[in-house]
């Protein structure tokens, strides 16, 4: 029967589903599954202060997707310009309260929370401080991490605005572009940085701190 401590020798692969045991790389070395080829870990002394710089560029643009016009829409010489704000106060004025809450929680505070808290989690694992701070950030960003729904959002006014090509000129604004970085910029940072490995580098980084 395996231990629980032998089992943190182990890693699967997530697209074949093999089971490997880790070995020691050098820097810049990559460690591929022995059926797939998939890449399973890798040792990049640089990652953090990649994923950093991703971070701080993502919290910019998302800050100009939430401040600026998304589209602005003109029917018939009525011209309206859509913020995030302003859907949000549209929902409050027809007395839409649950969807309000939902939307400005799914859209806004959790997508905020889980760049703040990712940040915060780089930096102090960066200057190696605050070990038990950074495990608290991993297991909240865990329950966080679902409940981002900015990439829906986009897709839903994606949709909207197909079926108002016809009857309407609809104008892009700069919060539209910001959102398509902020997607690009999340997609990069989930490849590039799981929860695994986002473990794994925490264990190494306050493990050599414990053994001074």
């Amino acid at each position: 029967m395996i231990k629980e401590h032998e089992l943190d020798k182990l890693i699967i692969c997530k697209k074949c589903h093999t089971l490997h045991e880790k070995v020691l790389i050098e820097a810049h070395e990559k460690a591929f599954c022995s059926e797939c080829n998939v890449l399973l870990y890798l040792d990049d002394k640089h990652m953090l202060d990649k994923m950093l710089a991703l971070v701080i560029t993502a919290s910019i643009s998302l800050f100009i997707a939430f401040q600026f016009t998304i589209v602005s829409i003109n029917i018939q010489g009525m011209e309206k310009s859509l913020t995030l704000m302003a859907l949000f106060m549209v929902l409050a004025e027809h007395q839409q309260y649950v969807v309000g809450i939902m939307f400005l929680f799914l859209i806004f505070i959790f997508p905020i929370a889980i760049i703040f808290s990712t940040f915060l989690l780089l930096f102090f694992m960066k200057i190696q401080k605050a070990g038990y701070l950074t495990k608290r950030l991993l297991i909240l960003l865990a329950h966080l991490k679902p409940w981002s729904m900015v990439d829906i959002f986009f897709i839903s006014l994606l949709v909207a605005m197909v079926k108002l090509f016809d009857i309407a000129n609809i104008e892009i604004g700069i919060a539209f572009i910001a959102f398509i970085f902020t997607l690009v910029l999340d997609m990069i940072l989930t490849k590039g940085l799981n929860f695994h490995e986002l473990w794994e580098m925490h264990s190494k980084i306050y493990g050599q701190i414990n053994e001074r």
